[in-house]
Parts: structure tokens; C-alpha cells; sequence
């Protein structure tokens, strides 16, 4: 007998890869390196080796089409040596929410490889 999967997402998510710098908090002078595997208007999923407790507030800064997408969030997923999926909660400057939503138009534009397996973990 088959299980039913029923999506829960609210926005689509679109594969990608590009880097993220992530901040624990804004006073927080360093930071440490991920890779997006998928990105909605929603949040996000990060490759990292060193994910964050589920809960953690965050602040990224994304790298997409030369451009910087800053953006606070929470983590709501957290897969040790793998990645950890955040969900966004506000835009840092008034420019990043346009800034991002162009970036997942492009994305959404690309040709969707089907056998493509993207954001297993959340």
C-alpha cells in the first residue's frame, strides 16, 4: 500500500547553487560559509557541514547575479553534516525583497532537470 505525500510548502522551491554567508546574530563580527541547494520566497535549505540548532536566529547574506540578498531567519531544520533548512523572517534592506524575488524568477525561467533530487531533508 503507497503513502500519500501531501505537500505542506507554501511557496515552490527552485534548485540553485550559490554561496551563503551566515551570521549568527548581527553584532557577531564573523561568520561561516554555505551553499544553497533550494530557494522559495519562503526560505531556504543550506549545505554546511556545522548546521544550527533548530530555532537559531540568523542573518545571510546570499550571493545571486552579482548582487548580495540580505535577509534574517530562523532555522527550522537541522541535519548534522549535511545542512540545515531556515525559513525566512525579514528582509535587512527594502531592496533585498525584489532583489530575491527576481533571483527566483530566474531560477523558476531555467529548465527543471526532473531527476534532479533537491532538498531531501526538509
Amino acid at each position: 500500500m503507497a503513502t500519500e505525500y501531501a505537500e505542506k510548502r507554501r511557496f515552490p522551491r527552485y534548485p540553485c547553487d550559490t554561496g551563503v554567508l551566515i551570521h549568527l546574530d548581527e553584532g557577531s563580527g564573523g561568520g561561516f560559509w554555505g551553499t544553497l541547494s533550494d530557494i522559495c520566497v519562503g526560505g531556504c535549505y543550506i549545505y554546511t557541514f556545522s548546521p544550527l540548532p533548530v530555532g537559531k536566529p540568523v542573518q545571510l547574506g546570499i550571493k545571486a547575479n552579482g548582487k548580495e540578498i540580505d535577509v534574517k531567519g530562523t532555522t527550522v531544520s537541522c541535519h548534522p553534516g549535511v545542512g540545515m533548512g531556515v525559513s525566512f523572517t525579514s528582509f535587512i534592506n527594502l531592496d533585498c525583497e525584489q532583489t530575491l524575488k527576481s533571483y527566483i524568477a530566474e531560477l523558476a525561467s531555467r529548465p527543471q532537470d526532473n531527476n534532479q533530487v533537491s532538498g531531501i531533508f526538509h
